[in-house]
C-alpha cells in the first residue's frame, strides 16, 4: 500500500503514489463521449465524469491514505463519486482535501 497525492482538476488527474524509495506519477486524462448536439453534450457530461471518477478510483485502489488537491470544484465532485460509489476501497482513505493550482 501507498501513501497518495491526487491532484484533480475537470480535464486530467495527476496521481503522485509516494513509497519510501520513490515518488512515481501517473496522469488520466478524461476523455469525452462524441455528442451530435447540444442536448447528446449536456446529456453526456455526467457519464464523461462519472468514467473519468470511476478510471482514477480504479488508481488509487491500493492507497493507505489519500490527499486529494486542485484548483476548483472537481475535487469535491470527485469526493462525492468516492463516498457513494467506492468508500470502503479509496473513499474512507481521503485525510484532507486542499485547493491549490498546481502540484
Amino acid at each position: 500500500m501507498a501513501n497518495y497525492v491526487i491532484w484533480l482538476d475537470s480535464e486530467k488527474a495527476k496521481i503522485f503514489a509516494l513509497h519510501p524509495e520513490e515518488v512515481s506519477e501517473k496522469t488520466l486524462v478524461r476523455t469525452e463521449i462524441r455528442h451530435h448536439n447540444a442536448a447528446e453534450k449536456e446529456q453526456n457530461k455526467h457519464k464523461n465524469a462519472e468514467k473519468f471518477y470511476h478510471e482514477v478510483a480504479t488508481a488509487l485502489s491500493n492507497a493507505h491514505e489519500v490527499l486529494l488537491v486542485g484548483p476548483g470544484e472537481a475535487k469535491v465532485h470527485f469526493q462525492a463519486h468516492l463516498k457513494h460509489h467506492h468508500h470502503a476501497q479509496v473513499g474512507s482513505k481521503i485525510v484532507g482535501v486542499e485547493t491549490i493550482d498546481h502540484p
